[in-house]
């Protein structure tokens, strides 16, 4: 006697078949994700997500990423928005006290997967590594840094020499219309070279020309939130230039390699002068630990440090570093001299302040700092208006947890919309309005305000932070202090900038009169 499926089976062809299971896969699905109590956002279609519904809002605002998640998150009345992109979920914070609330969740201080990463071994370094790894190479590059004095008045001088550097290039141009991006680009790259590296390089070095030229290619190429980089589905949407910011990291990571086969090669312990040493002084140290251990003369695993201090991670902490270090406080100066050549009253006051409280006979200092709050004031309120990372690097969910009153599975990548927090109108009156008075209490005191957090925030908060902090203010006071930046042509550049993993200005030139 024939059965159910005897009779059924001839009368549905394959195609029939594979529609119902199709159909009964995306239904699963989308009963999945009606179990999660995510956060508000655009609805989510099976297979490809939210993305065509971001992509259409995209083009009919013309609004940068950042701008738009802003725009969201008042449109659903929740600074946690969410959204996928395939099935990634990937959660938006657009608030100063839900950033700072999930970045300090020890299960939100990792990083997200990247297959380029991954395969070039660059997520072994500390700004892409995870757990231990993270830790330990986190741990030992802050040590080498205040050793080194990064961020403090023992490395001024590192900083200075450059800031002369750039300095005499600009009086080469005898007051006349010059782009300064490359000029400054190239400065700011040679401080992170000498902490690096032990090292500074001729403007005119071919090597370093390409080094930086990749740098801007890769901030531009990157987009803002890298999600490029993180979400398996635009691995495949950008294909192509996927392909470029792979073959990109790979000239950096060769660059960094040839420089590590020469270190090794001069490297000795009582010689320690820049990352680079402090890496291979541990690795050695490491080696003769495990020798000990061989031997039987340390517990088992006492030096688990040796599985993550190791040639492979250097090279990828000093790709990350060299890369985050470098367009991020280049661009801010840059925002710096395109906001003074704009508001020159403003830049006026600036001047005013170093006249009367540094004076003309010597330059401003670090310290001077304390005493300079209006400066202070007005590089605060550039780096609030022109958000220079506006999305941050994103992290991820290590397990299933909660952020706000939404549930975040395990795998969410987490975004930090620093520049949603930046220009929110609840906190920052007329945000699109340049005022440095937003820094300044009644008594013309520097006021801290705890909405301003261009660095990030947690534990994985920028490492560079006070080196960066260093680097814009002593580039700024040197710049202004020995020359007024004058619009060459009367007519005003536009303050909109590009938007990449960097928002960036868009080229500019500037003429540079002296004061003397």
């Amino acid at each position: 006697m024939a059965g159910f499926g005897d009779i059924v089976i001839p009368f549905i062809d394959i195609k029939t078949i594979f529609v119902i299971v199709l159909l009964l896969a995306l239904s699963f699905y989308i009963l999945k994700q009606q179990k999660h109590n995510f956060p508000p956002g655009p609805r989510s279609l099976p297979l490809i997500g939210s993305l065509p519904s971001l992509a259409y809002s995209l083009h009919r605002t013309g609004c940068a990423p950042e701008a738009l998640f802003g725009m969201m998150a008042k449109q659903y009345g929740d600074d946690v928005i969410s959204f996928t992109a395939g099935t990634k979920v990937i959660v938006i914070l657009n608030g100063c006290k839900v950033i700072k609330e999930a970045y300090r969740n020890p299960d939100m201080n990792d990083r997200p997967t990247s297959k380029v990463l991954e395969e070039l071994d660059i997520d072994q370094g500390v700004v892409f590594a995870n757990g231990k790894s993270w830790k330990y190479q986190r741990t030992l590059t802050m040590n080498a840094f205040q050793n080194f004095g990064v961020g403090r008045s023992k490395f001024e001088g590192n900083i200075t020499e450059e800031t002369k550097t750039l300095i005499h290039a600009m009086r080469q141009y005898n007051e006349k219309p010059f782009h300064p991006f490359i000029l400054i680009g190239n400065c700011v790259a040679n401080v992170i070279c000498s902490v690096i590296f032990g090292q500074r390089y001729e403007h005119s070095d071919p090597d370093f020309k390409h080094l930086l030229h990749l740098t801007n290619d890769l901030a531009k190429k990157m987009g803002s939130g890298g999600f490029v980089l993180f979400v398996r589905i635009f691995r495949y949407i950008f294909h192509g230039l996927y392909k470029e910011i792979g073959t990109i990291l790979l000239s950096f990571k060769t660059f960094v390699n040839c420089l590590f086969a020469e270190h090794r090669r001069k490297f000795h312990k009582s010689n320690i002068n820049d990352l680079m040493d402090v890496f291979l002084n541990e690795m050695e140290k490491n080696a003769q630990n495990t020798l000990a251990d061989d031997s039987g003369c340390t517990p088992p695993n006492a030096n688990d440090r040796a599985d993550f201090i190791h040639e492979t991670s250097l090279t990828a902490t000093a790709v990350g570093l060299f890369l985050a270090g470098t367009e991020t406080s280049a661009t801010a100066i840059r925002w710096a001299l395109l906001y003074m050549m704009t508001y020159p009253e403003i830049q006026a006051k600036v001047q005013q302040e170093f006249d009367s409280v540094v004076g003309r006979s010597r330059m401003p200092e670090w310290a001077d700092r304390l005493i300079l709050p209006y400066t202070e004031a007005v590089l605060l309120e550039i780096q609030r208006i022109r958000t220079v990372a506006p999305l941050g690097l994103p992290h991820v969910a290590a397990k299933d947890t909660i952020i706000g009153y939404y549930d975040v599975p395990k795998g969410s990548i987490i975004v930090s919309n620093l520049w949603a927090v930046h220009n929110d109108p609840d906190i920052w009156t007329e945000p699109d309005q340049f005022r440095p008075e937003r820094f300044l209490d009644e008594d013309g005191k520097l006021r801290h305000r705890e909405e301003f957090i261009p660095f990030s925030a947690g534990h994985r908060v920028c490492l560079g932070e006070n080196l960066a902090k260093m680097e814009i203010f002593i580039f700024f006071t040197y710049i202004l202090h020995t020359f007024t930046i004058k619009n060459p042509y009367n007519k005003p550049y536009s303050l909109k900038g590009i938007s990449g993993v960097t928002f960036g200005p868009i080229d500019f030139e500037i003429v540079a009169e002296n004061r003397d």
